[in-house]
């Protein structure tokens, strides 16, 4: 092969990978610089790669999320990096990676599976810079390069400068959301749930306005709230041997990196089925947004979206709504006495964010 076509394919493939429109608003920076000798996001249980990293590069998360972490970028030391994403991942093995039927081809149930996480991903803690599509220069599909490509932006609920977090600490640094206004608290209190979730009620007075450590305000990519639902992660993640007390010490789901927690946290969410709703993983449904949304990162993949009718819950018998269901598990306290594992049962209390 001659050396210019050897330049032309290196050009094609940089310009397919990194294909951030020069149109686009470059990304303004929130966030605190990390320090020289940072924590980067690592793994102590050294999972094996899963089938996503086969085809879902480092090049394609930097191009897809350059406004990442509050407009810093990817980073290996902040929540959200390609390296964060990959080890998560490998928790999930079949994320990105399994063919479920033969209505697709493999490759395509593998970029719309991402692309759906993706999609959630941007309706939670995405930029949102809608006045993109106020500028009259761009068409919606120039805005759409550009907007979608502002996910994995915010940390906290109600970011870039949460108005749950103290007014010198707002949001900026992982580290400022130890600590809220009680607006932040979400702590559900029930008899069942003060037992397997209770929350930290530990104070702060500053400034004469008191601030609560036991925080469960939404954290990370897809939002992870309330007290029961730290609980719950917190027993998923001492599943796979990392003991970490998220009840004691919620913010941890920003912080901790080993592994990345934000990003952990975020993908649990979405493979986790909350009966009687199936898992986001084995269904994808949402409001139109999200819809768009996961229309936007298909193309990106180039792959269908699929029939329309596939996108939603329009059409269903029965809305999950109009029915009182149970969300949740916790023990069958009639056979708590016996000497053996206890049985689960439905719970009544919800168990969604």
């Amino acid at each position: 092969m001659s050396k210019i076509k050897i330049v032309i394919t290196i050009l094609y493939h940089a310009i397919t990978i990194l294909g951030i429109p020069d149109y686009c608003p470059k990304p303004i920076s929130r966030a605190k610089e990390p320090s020289e000798h940072c924590a980067e996001a690592s793994d102590p249980n050294e999972l094996p790669k899963s089938g996503i990293e086969k085809w879902f590069t480092k090049e394609m998360f930097e191009d897809l999320f350059p406004h990442a972490n509050l407009g810093y970028g990817p980073h290996a030391c902040m929540p959200y990096s390609y390296e964060a994403f990959i080890i998560a991942a490998r928790y999930f093995p079949e994320f990105g990676a399994e063919s479920p039927s033969k209505v697709y081809e493999p490759e395509e149930h593998h970029r719309r599976d991402v692309s759906a996480f993706f999609a959630h991903a941007i309706q939670e803690t995405g930029e949102n810079n809608l006045d993109l599509y106020n500028n009259t220069d761009f068409t919606v599909d120039m805005a759409s390069e550009c907007f979608y490509r502002g996910g994995f932006y915010n940390w906290f609920e109600r970011g870039p400068n949460s108005s749950f977090l103290h007014p010198s600490f707002p949001g900026y640094n992982p580290v400022d959301g130890k600590r809220c206004i009680e607006d932040g608290k979400y702590c559900k209190h029930e008899t069942v749930l003060d037992m397997w979730y209770p929350c930290n009620e530990t104070t702060e007075l500053h400034a004469n306005v008191t601030f609560y450590r036991g925080c469960y305000f939404g954290r990370g990519a897809l939002q992870l709230s309330w007290n029961y639902n730290y609980g719950l992660f917190q027993q998923f993640l001492l599943s796979k041997k990392i003991e970490v007390d998220l009840l004691a010490n919620p913010n941890l789901v920003i912080t901790k990196m080993d592994p990345p927690l934000a990003m952990l946290a975020s993908l649990w969410f979405y493979m986790t089925p909350q009966p009687p709703k199936p898992s986001m993983h084995s269904i994808v449904v949402g409001e139109s947004r999200r819809i768009k949304a996961f229309k936007w990162f298909t193309k990106y993949f180039n792959v269908t979206a699929g029939p329309e009718r596939t996108l939603s819950c329009k059409g269903m018998l029965e809305g999950f709504e109009a029915v009182q269901h149970m969300y949740s598990w916790h023990p069958d306290w009639g056979n708590m006495w016996r000497s053996r594992p206890c049985d689960c049962e439905p719970a009544p209390y919800g168990g969604e964010s």
